[in-house]
């Protein structure tokens, strides 16, 4: 599989999760609610997984993936002085 369709894949499973924050899927639901190949979804996974936007909950066939909610700090003004 080339690289562009490798980053295309990381791509949609990373906007998935983020829409769906509160999913957790397996390889083959995972692969069902986006239309795509398991095997092609198997690299993707494993990558997010690397990466630490995805966790993988379990091993083999029971493992399951489930997005990290990133830890959010902005900086918010509430009066400003002049």
């Amino acid at each position: 599989m080339s690289q562009a369709r490798l980053l295309s894949l990381q791509a949609e499973c990373s906007l998935y999760f983020e829409e769906n924050p509160y999913s957790i899927e397996n390889e083959q639901g995972l692969a069902l609610r986006l239309g795509r190949r398991r095997e092609d979804l198997m690299p993707v996974l494993e990558r997010l997984t690397s990466l630490s936007i995805l966790q993988r909950v379990g091993e083999g066939e029971h493992a399951y993936y489930k997005y990290n909610q990133p830890d959010v700090i902005e900086k918010v003004v509430v009066w400003e002085s002049q």
